[in-house]
């Protein structure tokens, strides 16, 4: 029988209001391996509803993030509307997690996973913080250097804002994962997988070197010469949506299971 995910919520400390989320709980004694799944920018936790039949094995959570008008980008934003959105989802709901069901203390098996602007949150959090996740998986992520294009929200929601500023590139030179690369700790082993689509297209009037796919393989790049850091990168028919997510998704999982 196929499990369904739940609505559960919990009180987050880094937030100062409840964390919604979905969450599929496991079968069996455990120790169970986590998924993490981020959305992407303007979606819910819901829109993971197409795979929700390729759900990996043990417990996977999937975190709401309504803030700055659902582009939060998954980051702790300093700007007056924004909210601790990292520092909830590594603490409090892997911290709850842990606390109330038979989750494994194996990094190696616990995965970040997320799309469009969950795959640049996916890439932030497992990088930000190693001891956590084993696994990266980005499904087309909008992640870009040095600078997002025009038309990206990352622009203007304020995610990556100041308290008098809606964007600071500083901001964003700091959250972003040539920084985290550059901090990465030796003797640690994370896996990187990062998938697009061949028909994606740019942000309108935004300079080829912007599109997700080049910029995918920029990311890639930087992150192999890292020593720890295994990546692959696949490209998939489709554009920028689940035509291409779903048969990623199924690749990553089963890479990340070594199957």
């Amino acid at each position: 029988m196929r499990r369904r995910p739940e609505w559960v919520s919990l009180r987050s400390a880094a937030l100062g209001e409840e964390l919604r989320f979905l969450l599929v709980r496991p079968e069996g004694p455990g120790p169970h391996p986590l998924t993490v799944l981020l959305h992407g920018r303007g979606d819910g936790a819901e829109s993971w509803e197409p795979v929700f039949d390729l759900l990996p094995p043990g417990v996977v959570a999937i975190p709401d993030a309504p803030w700055l008008d659902r582009a939060g980008y998954w980051v702790d934003s300093a700007h007056p509307d924004g909210q601790a959105i990292e520092t909830a989802i590594v603490q409090d709901l892997v911290g709850r997690l842990e606390a109330t069901l038979p989750v494994t203390c194996r990094r190696d098996a616990r995965t970040v996973a997320g799309y469009s602007m969950g795959g640049a949150g996916a890439v932030r959090l497992g990088f930000a913080h190693p001891e956590t996740f084993g696994t990266v998986i980005a499904l087309s992520p909008a992640v870009y250097d040095p600078d997002p294009p025009e038309g990206s929200s990352a622009l203007d929601s304020g995610a990556f804002g100041t308290e008098s500023a809606r964007y600071d590139h500083a901001v964003y030179e700091r959250l972003g994962y040539g920084t985290t690369l550059a901090a990465y700790p030796a003797g640690v082993t994370t896996r990187l997988l990062v998938a697009v689509g061949d028909h994606e297209q740019a942000h309108p009037g935004a300079p080829e070197t912007a599109a997700v796919a080049t910029q995918a393989g920029r990311l890639v790049g930087r992150a192999e010469r890292v020593p720890g850091i295994r990546t692959e990168l696949r490209t998939f028919p489709g554009g920028h949506g689940w035509e291409t997510w779903r048969p990623a998704l199924q690749w990553a999982f089963s890479a990340a299971r070594g199957t």
